[in-house]
């Protein structure tokens, strides 16, 4: 049986399970329409493909997008892994920026739906 998002969030202590928490509850809120699962071991949310993640470290909650590097406009703290994705790293409540988040969540799915799917696009490099 696949484990669910709420396992996962159980399975977390401190302030990246409450970060990770409220960051879920978030996505939720802005995006109802995203789907939401455990894919390569982090809850993923989708709609037209992957949009976004977020996967709990021992001191932050990584959130990151399929289409990071087109996002960057919309905010200065993402940080780019690899030519395609970037991420936040969130260390505590406070680095949640609802505003930031609603912008760059909507931003991607619009990208996934203008796109198509980023985990099917064939890698330029």
């Amino acid at each position: 049986m696949e484990r669910g998002v709420e396992d996962y969030l159980a399975g977390l202590e401190g302030t990246p399970g409450a970060v990770a928490a409220v960051l879920r509850d978030l996505l939720r809120t802005i995006a109802p329409e995203l789907g939401e699962t455990i894919k390569w071991g982090q809850p993923v949310y989708s709609s037209g493909g992957p949009v976004c993640y977020f996967r709990a470290g021992k001191n932050h909650v990584t959130f990151g997008f399929w289409r990071g590097a087109e996002l960057g406009k919309l905010s200065p703290r993402l940080e780019r892994s690899g030519d395609k994705m970037a991420h936040l790293k969130l260390r505590t409540l406070d680095d949640i920026d609802e505003a930031e988040i609603r912008a760059m969540v909507s931003k991607a799915m619009e990208l996934n739906r203008d796109k198509g799917d980023p985990s099917k696009e064939r890698r330029t490099s």
